[in-house]
């Protein structure tokens, strides 16, 4: 488990510190078992404002709870409403667990008409061990697939793949539109792929969430344990992004 500096965040919300300067803080989460994570430092740049969707078996209901509590700010709501925004998270976790996915940040809505708009971002990582992981596998991968698909790079020069969807998806007895940004980037030097992913039913929201999954990509740094340097340099950190990172425990 990481150790955490904004312990008064109970909620696990990043807190917008956009006036102060950029640092690195841990966040209090215990990761699930199942997860896959290298084993070396990491550090990504998240959207701040966001709650953190814990996976943990003993944890994440109660923290679904927190979330949603936080989410109306201690106002009335109907007893439906609520239990709806509960069974959309509780439904989030199992797909988070049973996809092994490392990170989920939840940013939670609800229509004028009672209709579920969560917004979540996702971080996980695959292996390619013993093969260094690298931009071929995933082209391969995305061959005759559906989707806008770009090849981008990072601040430093490393390439990583943009993917995205807009597709019908059932809600009740009816279907809406939902758009998936997905971004696959192989750590040069590594055996590890790290994959970001964001899905919104708010097509308005398209543009900014493909500009927050570049941004992220853009900000990833990693430290190889066994040469003891850094062996890629995170890009300048765009307001209001904060910093966290994650630690292998000693």
């Amino acid at each position: 488990m990481t150790t955490v500096d904004d312990a008064d965040e109970p909620t696990g919300h990043v807190p917008d510190d956009s006036s102060q300067p950029t640092s690195s803080r841990e966040l209090a989460i215990e990761w699930h078992p199942d997860a896959l994570r290298p084993g070396f430092d990491w550090n990504v740049a998240l959207p701040t404002d966001w709650a953190v969707l814990k996976t943990h078996p003993a944890q994440w209901r109660r923290q679904n709870e927190r979330i949603v509590d936080d989410y109306y700010g201690g106002k009335r709501v109907a007893a439906k409403v609520r239990r709806a925004l509960l069974k959309s998270l509780e439904d989030a976790v199992a797909v988070t667990q049973k996809n092994r996915i490392l990170l989920t940040l939840i940013h939670p809505g609800v229509d004028a008409e009672g209709r579920i708009e969560n917004v979540s971002l996702n971080l996980m990582f695959t292996s390619s061990s013993p093969r260094l992981a690298s931009m071929a596998p995933i082209r391969k991968g995305l061959e005759g697939k559906s989707g806008k698909l770009d090849e981008l790079t990072t601040p430093s020069g490393n390439a990583y793949v943009l993917v995205e969807r807009q597709q019908q998806q059932r809600d009740g007895d009816s279907l809406r539109d939902v758009v998936s940004i997905q971004a696959f980037y192989p750590l040069p030097s590594t055996t590890w792929t790290l994959v970001i992913g964001a899905t919104t039913p708010r097509i308005d929201w398209s543009d900014a969430l493909r500009d927050a999954v570049i941004r992220m990509a853009g900000s990833v740094s990693w430290r190889d344990n066994q040469a003891g340097d850094p062996v890629d340099t995170a890009s300048e950190l765009p307001d209001p992004i904060s910093l966290v990172s994650y630690r292998v425990p000693k």
